[in-house]
């Protein structure tokens, strides 16, 4: 099912519990169809309603083909390596509001929040700056960015479940940075682990299984 919820278009797979929800968002390059697949993976029952918000920027993925990016990253970003660690993104203040009147509209008692890659980054800004309208968050591949704001921000996050995974070989988003963002999360008190695999940029079926397990323990009523 496609609907517009807020100002983002979706993909929904509905569930049984309008107030239980899962958010996830896409990586770069990618759209709301890459991840939506996964819903009926992490719950065949049905009970949850899982969303695959689209992001708002089109970008170039290849020749006369585009994609979907929640900020823009440069070809020389992709080539090198990213490394956000000091920096903020043009275009996150944007994307991060657009997540939270998604949010918004959702009226959930509860929310897990999560994506891969830049989409684990925009849904870890989104819990610092409202902690409270995330129950859980799942963080796949994602990095730490904008280290003295999050930092600052990350009081936020004592007691909250999260779920991180990343690749060990992952060339795209290097594991030191995802190491640090769990040392954040750490720091602040929130309650989680990271699984570092032995993989690449990609979201392996252990880590699936992982995921399911902690919607299950966040989601339970």
């Amino acid at each position: 099912m496609r609907k517009t919820i807020g100002k983002l278009p979706c993909l929904v797979r509905p569930g049984e519990d309008e107030k239980l929800n899962v958010v996830l968002l896409h990586g770069f390059g990618a759209d709301a169809s890459d991840l939506f697949p996964l819903a009926d993976f992490l719950d065949r029952e049905q009970q949850w309603n899982f969303h695959f918000p689209e992001a708002p920027l089109e970008v170039p993925i290849g020749s006369m083909m585009s994609g979907r990016g929640w900020f823009p990253i440069s070809v020389r970003d992709l080539e090198q390596g990213i490394d956000f660690t000091t920096l903020r993104p043009p275009g996150m203040n944007e994307s991060r509001d657009l997540i939270y009147d998604l949010l918004f509209h959702l009226d959930s008692s509860k929310v897990v929040l999560g994506g891969f890659s830049q989409g684990a980054m925009v849904a870890t800004e989104v819990a610092l700056e409202n902690p409270g309208d995330v129950h859980g968050l799942v963080l796949l591949s994602g990095a730490m960015l904008d280290h003295t704001n999050w930092t600052k921000l990350s009081a936020g996050l004592k007691g909250k479940p999260y779920f991180q995974s990343h690749g060990t070989r992952d060339s795209v988003i290097p594991f030191s940075a995802a190491r640090k963002l769990s040392d954040m999360l750490k720091t602040a008190g929130a309650e989680g682990s990271l699984l570092a695999f032995e993989g690449a940029h990609e979201i392996p079926l252990p880590v699936l299984q992982r995921t399911k397990d902690f919607l299950g323990s966040v989601l339970k009523t």
